[in-house]
């Protein structure tokens, strides 16, 4: 049939004809709405798009809506609607319709789901908050890794000094067994000299006798202290090593941390970007 002596009303059934189609001929979720200049002609609902629960064929067109103001003014119009009208969000694209001699007849209006759109950007939303927080938790244990390396190198050089401490007090023990001997050996020499003054000489025998002893006790706690140190000085070594282990740990688990922080501090940021791009998206069909 020559479209040219097309009625009104058949062009428009044959809008109706084709798009009643749409949804299946490119595998979206669509719904389409066609009126003619008053009232709505056709409506063919989406997959999940779908007023059911409406009557909308016969409707009066309302004046103050998109499809009032297509039939009025001639003019397209693509508006993103939530999804309290249809149950999910969708993007309303609304043209006139004009028959052979350029005369508004009508207008047609498709309605796409935006829901894939939506719960991407919902997700990569949720997705970037939560690499918010783990990049915060990782920033604080980075820090936390930090200042506990820090302590563990006080400790480090509070554990040298005490070793250092040790050496000087081993060096006074050398000096007090060295006195030792030698009192040792000058209550020797006074025994010996008692011996020969014979009666005369016998306190100050008793005197050399007790020189020796305390010597002999100098020498034997001057023995336990530098045993006592030695054993001092083998915890601390070991304390050292084992703490120094720890220092390394701490100072890789820092490192590693950062390494982390960086690596989800740019998929935060992809992510973002990600929203953004799903943002535009939406806002251009």
């Amino acid at each position: 049939m020559n479209l040219a002596v097309q009625s009104d009303e058949e062009l428009l059934a044959g809008y109706a004809a084709i798009l009643s189609r749409l949804k299946e001929l490119i595998k979206e979720d669509l719904m389409v709405l066609i009126t003619d200049k008053t009232h709505i002609l056709y409506f063919y609902p989406g997959y999940k798009l779908n007023a059911s629960n409406m009557q909308l064929v016969g409707l009066e067109l309302p004046a103050d809506d998109d499809l009032g103001r297509c039939v009025r003014t001639g003019e397209s119009n693509t508006e993103l609607r939530p999804k309290e009208a249809f149950g999910v969000p969708f993007l309303a694209m609304t043209a006139p319709i004009h028959n052979s001699r350029g005369e508004i007849i009508g207008c047609v209006s498709i309605g796409r789901s935006m829901e894939k759109e939506a719960n991407l950007e919902e997700a990569s939303q949720s997705l970037a908050a939560s690499l918010q927080e783990v990049n915060a938790g990782l920033q604080e244990i980075a820090s936390g890794s930090q200042i506990l390396s820090s302590k563990i190198n006080s400790v480090v050089q509070s554990a040298n000094d005490s070793a250092v401490k040790i050496k000087e007090v081993n060096q006074v023990i050398r000096a007090i067994a060295d006195v030792s001997a030698h009192s040792n050996l000058l209550g020797l020499n006074a025994a010996i000299e008692a011996a020969r003054a014979g009666e005369q000489g016998k306190g100050f025998a008793v005197v050399a006798e007790e020189m020796r002893t305390l010597a002999r006790q100098s020498k034997d706690s001057a023995k336990m202290v530098t045993e006592i140190l030695t054993q001092m000085k083998d915890s601390i070594e070991s304390i050292i090593w084992e703490v120094d282990q720890i220092g390394g740990i701490a100072g890789n688990q820092a490192a590693s941390t950062q390494e982390i922080t960086a690596a989800l501090e740019e998929i935060s940021e992809n992510s973002q970007t990600l929203v953004e791009h799903a943002k535009i998206k939406i806002e251009n069909r």
